[in-house]
């Protein structure tokens, strides 16, 4: 498998944006807001942070008014969970049996064979399996959809990571759960069986709202890139200079720093999308000096120099059955990365533009809501992830264990 950096090989957790999906269509990046004000002559319009502004909310560019520290607060902070890798078959993954049978090929149960079954011998089954029978649909339409969805021979960094890290962003983390399908059968479903429905339907069926700053690269960094300083692309391919630093500041410093909201980044350069949900930053000023001679942006009258630490969370396999009942495990997945980077400041003390120092950085940013409601075919799993969110898995799971 070819891999572009040492933090890629750690951790596989992809998806190129912008797919077309059969059922759904593609992920909609939308412009968002447009801003009329004098940092358009520092970035473009796709670096332009207010690209992605929340509604009813303004942009607070001083720097000296923006936190050096936050976190988002603890009842939106992330969760990990697996990335649903295509080449394993994403939701047609039955990741609680031991060995995984070939998702392409295992045999479907029916509904006789399933009653019979044992609720730990129910609890080996994929997500898709589980909500099939959950919904009472024996034909399993969203097997199917997985199996022609994802192949074995799929590079194995691709998979549902952007809807996982949309999910885990919009979603308190969700808790196993034992639910009734329409033939009274329980059907017990992992806390990663509900994030797996969560990421499939923020990735592909959840209606727009994805908001961009920055641009995918699809140039993969020349041999080297990581020790030279430099970007390890083309100066002139606009797209892989990534997310304008001045902009990356900014989305930080207010989403997590003045609204309390963790956002999502393609978090590493390169041709590979790695996205991960950030909730968390620290900066800290290394120096100052005067305007870059022939690389600020047109205003500027100061340089700040920054290292800004972010903590991230990154995609782990789901739990064991041993693990089942476990949950709210905030630290688990937690991974830190550090930026540096130049501020270009105007006279007014706010933030106009910026110049990377470090070769890593991230690609692009982005957002997207959560969803008013759940439709189509998933009408239930509003339902599902309510039930899980009031589910006492010690009690409920009491005989799994």
């Amino acid at each position: 498998m070819k891999r572009t950096n040492k933090f890629k090989s750690m951790f596989g957790c992809s998806l190129i944006l912008g797919l077309a999906f059969p059922m759904t269509g593609g992920c909609k990046f939308l412009s968002g807001k447009k801003d009329q004000s004098n940092t358009q002559q520092a970035w473009d319009a796709v670096n332009n942070p207010a690209n992605i502004l929340p509604n009813n909310k303004m942009l607070e560019r001083r720097f000296d008014k923006l936190k050096m520290a936050a976190e988002s607060v603890s009842n939106v902070r992330p969760w990990s969970d697996s990335y649903w890798p295509n080449h394993r078959g994403g939701l047609a993954w039955r990741w609680n049996a031991s060995p995984s049978p070939d998702f392409k090929t295992y045999p479907l149960p029916s509904k006789e064979q399933v009653a019979k079954m044992s609720l730990k011998e129910r609890l080996a089954l994929s997500p898709a399996e589980k909500y099939d029978i959950l919904t009472g649909n024996w034909n399993y339409p969203l097997v199917d959809y997985e199996r022609k969805r994802n192949n074995p021979t799929d590079e194995k960094w691709r998979g549902l990571c952007n809807g996982w890290a949309a999910a885990s962003a919009n979603f308190k983390e969700p808790r196993p759960v034992v639910v009734k399908s329409p033939e009274g059968i329980d059907v017990p479903f992992g806390a990663s069986d509900v994030k797996a429905l969560l990421a499939l339907y923020m990735a592909q069926f959840a209606d727009g709202g994805v908001r961009l700053v920055g641009a995918r690269c699809n140039t993969q960094a020349k041999a080297g890139w990581e020790t030279t300083g430099d970007t390890g692309f083309p100066q002139g391919l606009s797209e892989c200079q990534d997310v304008n630093a001045g902009s990356f500041h900014l989305l930080l410093t207010n989403y997590i720093g003045e609204w309390s909201k963790p956002l999502v980044g393609d978090l590493v350069n390169g041709a590979e999308v790695w996205n991960y949900p950030i909730y968390e930053y620290k900066s800290y000023i290394l120096g100052e000096q005067p305007p870059t001679a022939g690389k600020a942006a047109p205003g500027t009258v100061r340089e700040i120099k920054l290292q800004t630490d972010v903590r991230i969370k990154i995609e782990l396999d789901p739990p064991n059955l041993q693990n089942f009942t476990e949950t709210n495990q905030h630290d688990v997945g937690d991974y830190r990365l550090s930026y540096q980077y130049v501020l270009e400041l105007n006279a007014n003390g706010e933030i106009i533009g910026g110049e990377w120092i470090s070769p890593l950085h991230p690609d692009f940013m982005w957002t997207q809501p959560a969803p008013s409601e759940f439709k189509l075919y998933f009408g239930k799993l509003g339902e599902l992830y309510e039930a899980s969110m009031k589910s006492n898995p010690a009690t409920n799971l009491l005989s799994l264990r």
